[in-house]
């Protein structure tokens, strides 16, 4: 069994996701980072979570904008979603 990333190589891992089979890994990871950092994450109950999920879905043509890279935010892709529900565990 592959060791599941929490912390920053969630993060990095969360920018490569590029199959279902990855993203399913990538929440098992999510998942993993949350019972054991969920004291860093900034948004650590659902309401929150799901309020900084909705925050980042709203910005996240800037975001890209930001980080100069060209990512059409309406054809989600399974490194978009990954991306998405990383953010949402800090973005307010």
């Amino acid at each position: 069994m592959e060791e599941l990333l929490v912390g920053d190589e969630l993060i990095d891992f969360a920018k490569t996701v590029t199959s279902k089979e990855e993203f399913e890994f990538f929440l098992q990871c999510l998942i993993k980072d949350y019972l054991d950092n969920r004291n860093k994450w900034e948004n650590s109950d659902l309401r929150n979570y799901l309020e900084g999920l909705s925050g980042y879905v709203i910005d996240m043509e800037g975001y890209y904008r930001d980080i100069e890279e060209k990512v059409d935010v309406n054809v989600i892709s399974w490194r978009i979603a990954a991306e998405m529900l990383i953010a949402a565990s800090v973005y307010e």
